[in-house]
C-alpha cells in the first residue's frame, strides 16, 4: 500500500491539531476520502501538523513497551486507555514481535481499547 505524508507547520498549529489531536484526525480523514474517490489502489494520507503525530507516536510506543515490561514482571494482563484505530494499530505494530507478549483490542468505540496479555503458557518464575 502507498501511503503520501504531508507535513504541517506555521503559525497557531494548534488550531490544526484541535483537542488530542481531533482535528488533525478529520483533517486525514477527509484528506484519505478525497485522495481515494476516483482511484483504484488505496493511498494512505498522513497528516502530520508541526510534528504532532509523530511525538504521539512515539508516546504510544514508549508506553506499550512499558506496558509489555510490566506484564512481562507480574504475568497479569494490563488495559491500557482507550484509543484511536489508528493509535490501538500503533500498540499492535510496536509489540507484535514481543517475546511472551500478545495484544488484542477490547470494547465499543470511542472506548475502545488494547490489552497487553502474556503469551498462553508463560509462567513467571521466582
Amino acid at each position: 500500500e502507498e501511503s503520501l505524508h504531508i507535513e504541517i507547520t506555521g503559525s497557531d498549529c494548534g488550531v490544526a491539531i484541535g483537542r488530542h489531536g481531533e482535528t488533525l484526525d478529520a483533517i486525514q480523514y477527509l484528506s484519505n476520502i478525497v485522495a481515494n474517490r476516483f482511484v483504484d489502489e488505496h493511498l494512505r494520507v498522513i497528516v502530520d501538523v508541526a510534528g504532532y503525530r509523530t511525538r504521539r507516536e512515539q508516546r504510544i510506543q514508549h508506553q506499550a513497551q512499558r506496558t509489555a515490561e510490566r506484564v512481562l514482571d507480574t504475568g497479569r494482563e494490563s488495559r491500557l486507555k482507550p484509543m484511536t484505530a489508528a493509535e490501538r494499530r500503533i500498540v499492535h505494530l510496536t509489540l507484535r514481535d514481543a517475546e511472551g507478549i500478545t495484544t488484542y483490542s477490547e470494547g465499543v468505540e470511542p472506548r475502545r481499547y488494547v490489552v497487553v496479555s502474556p503469551t498462553a503458557g508463560l509462567e513467571i518464575i521466582g
